[in-house]
Order: structure tokens, then C-alpha cells, then sequence
């Protein structure tokens, strides 16, 4: 009898220690590992992503969920017992089934929005005799100067973005607004931009408040021989860039206006050495070009390739140098622009534009902050590469290129936009308290001094039987300013600014001294609202609708001023702007 019941007793007995048993498989360390090598695709503590903790909701329905599970579990050992046992001890007290712990939650996405927005508005004054006082047959006037009031960048040489001669004394309308959806890893993001505030009047339709930038980054951390690298990929449309000169507002290596992707590789050697290597690879969408083409290609697009590879080291605070390399070609026979006199596809498959380079940043104590940036760029057949894609040196594209520094005039026999370009780039800055060898303070008085400059040095191809008479171009421009953070809420700027657009030929020259009053809720705060006034002195030959010496349009505001009573008259000498500035 005895040993009829063994088996059964046995069976009891393992019933009774099973959730003991459990329990040290449980806390037993090895126990996760084996699960996980079985095929347990749950990440390890380490790898999982940070979690928030639950709300009172997720943890009663936890514990409602755990429970339930418990419940199953207790009636499923009860009728086990109750068949192997019935009147057992075991059977007559099951043991307690340890809680089921429900997973925590994901990481949940978080929101955020930044922005930037600066408002001016310019105003040009000058003394000149009424318009309708002047004798075409002549062209002298005949009344008294009287005092003129004009919007500013109609009548400057400086507020054209897309021209060498562009000081950021006087920008212009920008605003850009982005929302972020982020999680650990993860950040997609949507932008909006524009550059003309409809409200204030006149509406430029070109001046689109629609989204102008779409993306999604991807990043992780791994571990490789002790160092923990990051690997992002992010896809989408948006604007990378490299050699950015803050004081011009361009590029000396290249801005990529882009639908593409872009590989980042960032490999902390030390937690005093990083190294950083980028790829990317992308299209711009040219359509300029379709307008002249005949039904059905009208509205057609071309398409415009980019690459570009960086590599950066960086060691504290006091170094970071990177090496550049990016290309602009295309093989897309929609921006063949038919029946234009030297301008074929075989023409689209040469053209390119390439930059090779690097920027380096040396902070050394006591002695300031010094930013240099040299770059060669070679461009061929610049025409077809149309206002898209690279944006360097104060131009889009090969276009860009070509009509600013290649002599570029729609006229293929004269130029084909072809060319070379050195460019030199330097900016540097100290405080007061960097020589003083303090922290930089959080509250005023502080003194910081800039002094910047940039060169471009264009020679030009020109094809056989060019009229142009001039091959080379050099153009440099420089600066220096002073700001003194007085009160916190109050600084006061003094700004120099000179441009030379051609070394060799004289009177293609202007400066501007400009003082500024800075107001802000603090001196270390990202908004500001200020107030200056720029005085300009010319050269002999900037003149509003100016020429170059190879018939291009020389001074910003030219196509508004041509064909006015005051072409061939100097620019506005006295400019007043009061700008609002935000970044958030």
C-alpha cells in the first residue's frame, strides 16, 4: 500500500516546493542569462531605455493585472493537488504563489518646440532732389536736395544675403519654427521658415510659410574594446552644414539643402578626446530651369546629387579640427535646357561643384578664442547646377557660384561658370574676463571683442573667344567689433566693417561704422531688442545699379533701383534699423 503511494507522495511533494523553487531561480543570477540565451528578447538592465515612473492609474491596473494572474495561477495548482493528493496536507493549504510583476512602461515621447525669429525694419535716408526734377536729355536734376526716407536694403550695398558684400549689418526678415517628438534614441522633427512677414504689407509670394524641413534621427550606444561609441542615422529633409562664419552669416565649407541621409559616428577616446566622422548623402530638387521648356516638361523636376564627408577631433575645451569633403553633380537629363545656345546634357553630366577643406578652433586661456577656416572650391558648368543644393560662400549652388565669382551673364560664349576659388576664413574673440583669467561672469560688466575677416580669391575658365577681359577676382572683407555688457539688461556695441570687391581694381570699395544700444532681460539670455545706425562711405565706382568690369549688376538692390532716376548715384550713406532678435 505504502508503495502504491509513493509516486503519489513524491508528486505532493514537488507541488509543495515548486514555488520555493521558483522563487531562488528567480533571484538565482544566472537565471536571466540562460532565458536570454534561449531566445529572450527582453533587453538587459543596462541597455533598457530609462523609464518613467508609473502613474497611480498604471499601478492599480498593474496590481488588478498581477492579481488576476496570481488568481489563475493559485486555481491551477488547487486542482493539481486536488488530483494527485485530495485530503493531503498539501492539498488542504496550497502555498502562497508568488505576485506577478507587470513590465514597466516604455519610455513615453516628450515634446518640444524651439524657434527663431528676427524682426528689423531699415530705414535709408538721404538727401536727393525730387525725381521728377530730372532732365533726360541731360541727366542732371534741377531741383533742390530734399530729404528722402526709402526702405533700407533698396538702397544699401550690404543687404543682399546672396552677395559677397553682405555684412549682417542690415538682414532681413527670418523665422523658423521647429517641433521635436522625442525618446531616448529617437528625435523626429518638422520645421517651418519663411523670410518676409506678410502682415506688414506687401506679400511676396515667393516668401512660403510651409514646412520646410522633415526629419528623423535614430542613435544608439554600444560598447567596443572599453569605449563606448554613438552611431546616429537620421533621413529626411534638412539642412546640415559645416564652416558656418557667424559673423557673415555663410559657410566656407558648405550648407546642404537637402532630401537625404546622413551617418554620425562619434567615438569618445577619453573623456578628454573625441573623434567624430560624418557621411551623407543627398538630393536637392532643381525646377527653376522648367520654366523655359516646352509643354508636357513644364513643372518638371531635376535633380541635384550631394555628398559630403567631415571627420572632427576635439580634445576639452581648447581644441577642435575637422577636415571637409563634399560634391554637387547631377545625371538628370530634365536639367538639359533645350535650345539654349552651349548648353547641352553632355554640358549636365560635366557639371559639378566640389569643396575640400577644414576649420579648426584653438581656445587657449588668457589669450582668446581664434576660428580659421580655409577652403578650395572648383566648380564646372555652374549654370546646371541651379540655385539648389550647396550653399557656400554666400551662394546656392553651382548657379550661386557662377554668376557671383565667375563671371557668369547668361551669355555661354562670354563664360560657362567655371572656375576655381580660394577662400580664407578667421575669426577671433576674447573677454574681459578670459584675460583676467576669471569664469565668464554671470552678470555684467563684460567686455568681448571680435575681429574677423574673409577672402575669396576666384580665377576664372574662360571658353575661346570670351569678351570678358578679366580672368581673376579677388575680394576681401573685414571687421572688428567691441561690446560692453555695462548692466545687465544694457550693452553697447561698436562695430568697423570694411569690403574691398576687387583687390586689383580700385573704387570697388565701401566701410561702415556702426554703433548699436542692446536691450535684454539679461546679457546671458538668448532675445534681445536693439537699436543702431550705420554710416557707409563709397568708392568711386559702387554706385546703385552698378556694373562689374564683365557686365554683371554690382551693388544689392540694383534690380529695383535700375532704369530709377537715381542709377549711377551712391547708395544711401546714413541707415538707422531697429531689429528684435528671439531664439528659444
Amino acid at each position: 500500500m505504502l508503495r502504491r503511494l509513493q509516486p503519489f507522495f513524491v508528486l505532493g511533494l514537488w507541488v509543495v516546493a515548486f514555488p520555493a523553487a521558483a522563487q531562488e531561480s528567480s533571484d538565482d543570477p544566472t537565471a536571466g542569462d540562460q532565458q536570454s540565451a534561449e531566445g529572450d528578447t527582453a533587453p538587459a538592465a543596462s541597455e533598457a531605455p530609462a523609464a518613467e515612473e508609473p502613474t497611480a492609474e498604471d499601478q492599480s491596473s498593474a496590481e488588478a493585472d498581477a492579481k488576476a494572474d496570481a488568481s489563475i495561477g493559485t486555481q491551477s495548482k488547487l486542482d493539481l493537488s486536488a488530483k494527485l493528493g485530495a485530503g493531503t496536507e498539501a492539498s488542504a493549504s496550497p502555498p502562497a504563489i508568488p505576485e506577478v510583476q507587470s513590465s514597466e512602461p516604455t519610455e513615453p515621447w516628450h515634446t518640444e518646440i524651439h524657434g527663431y525669429f528676427r524682426a528689423p525694419f531699415t530705414m535709408g535716408i538721404s538727401s536727393r532732389p525730387n525725381p521728377e526734377t530730372k532732365d533726360a536729355a541731360t541727366n542732371t536734376f534741377t531741383g533742390p536736395d530734399q530729404l528722402q526716407i526709402s526702405y533700407g536694403p533698396t538702397r544699401t550695398v550690404d543687404a543682399n544675403y546672396y552677395s559677397f558684400a553682405y555684412t549682417r549689418l542690415q538682414e532681413q526678415d527670418w523665422a523658423e519654427l521647429y517641433i521635436h517628438a522625442k525618446k531616448k534614441h529617437v528625435d523626429a522633427a518638422i520645421g517651418w521658415m519663411g523670410y518676409w512677414f506678410q502682415g506688414a504689407g506687401f506679400r511676396n509670394a515667393d516668401a512660403a510659410w510651409v514646412p520646410g524641413n522633415a526629419y528623423l534621427t535614430l542613435d544608439t550606444d554600444f560598447d567596443v574594446a572599453n569605449v563606448k561609441p554613438n552611431i546616429a542615422l537620421t533621413v529626411g529633409a534638412w539642412w546640415p552644414h559645416f564652416g558656418y562664419f557667424e559673423k557673415y552669416d555663410t559657410y566656407t565649407l558648405g550648407q546642404f539643402r537637402q532630401v537625404g541621409e546622413q551617418l554620425r559616428l562619434t567615438v569618445p577616446i577619453n573623456p578628454d578626446l573625441k573623434v567624430t566622422a560624418v557621411q551623407g548623402f543627398g538630393t536637392s530638387r532643381d525646377g527653376s530651369f522648367s520654366i523655359n521648356f516646352p509643354a508636357p516638361y513644364q513643372g518638371q523636376v531635376g535633380l541635384d546629387l550631394i555628398h559630403y564627408e567631415n571627420v572632427s577631433v576635439s580634445y576639452k575645451k581648447y581644441v577642435d579640427i575637422g577636415i571637409h569633403y563634399n560634391n554637387e553633380w547631377s545625371r538628370d537629363p530634365f536639367l538639359w535646357q533645350s535650345g539654349v545656345e552651349g548648353k547641352n546634357y553632355t554640358d549636365v553630366r560635366n557639371a559639378h561643384l566640389s569643396v575640400v577643406g577644414g576649420e579648426a578652433t584653438f581656445t587657449v586661456p588668457y589669450a582668446g578664442r581664434l576660428w580659421i577656416s580655409p577652403s578650395y572650391i572648383v566648380v564646372k558648368n555652374g549654370w546646371a547646377l541651379d540655385w539648389a543644393g550647396t550653399e557656400v560662400m554666400h551662394s546656392i549652388g553651382g548657379m550661386g557660384i557662377a554668376t557671383n565669382y565667375m563671371g557668369w551673364t547668361n551669355n555661354p560664349p562670354d563664360s560657362t561658370g567655371s572656375g576655381k576659388m580660394l577662400n580664407l576664413g578667421f575669426l577671433y574673440q576674447n573677454t574681459l574676463s578670459n584675460i583676467q583669467g576669471r569664469e565668464p561672469p554671470a552678470h555684467a560688466p563684460e567686455v568681448t571683442l571680435n575681429a574677423f575677416g574673409l577672402l575669396a580669391n576666384a580665377s576664372i575658365d574662360l571658353p575661346a573667344g570670351s569678351t570678358l577681359t578679366q580672368d581673376k577676382i579677388k575680394q576681401f572683407k573685414w571687421g572688428a567689433d567691441v561690446t560692453i555688457q555695462a548692466l545687465d539688461w544694457l550693452g553697447f556695441m561698436g562695430r568697423y566693417d570694411e569690403v574691398n570687391y576687387d583687390l586689383d581694381h580700385g573704387g570697388y570699395v565701401f566701410s561702415a561704422i556702426t554703433p548699436r544700444i542692446i536691450f535684454s532681460s539679461h546679457f546671458l539670455s538668448s532675445e534681445s531688442i536693439y537699436v543702431q545706425y550705420s554710416r557707409y562711405r563709397y568708392g568711386d565706382n559702387m554706385t546703385l545699379a552698378g556694373k562689374w568690369p564683365w557686365g554683371q549688376q554690382l551693388v544689392a538692390g540694383s534690380d529695383i533701383t535700375q532704369g530709377s532716376p537715381y542709377t549711377g548715384f551712391k547708395p544711401d550713406m546714413d541707415v538707422v534699423k531697429v531689429q528684435a532678435n528671439v531664439a528659444f
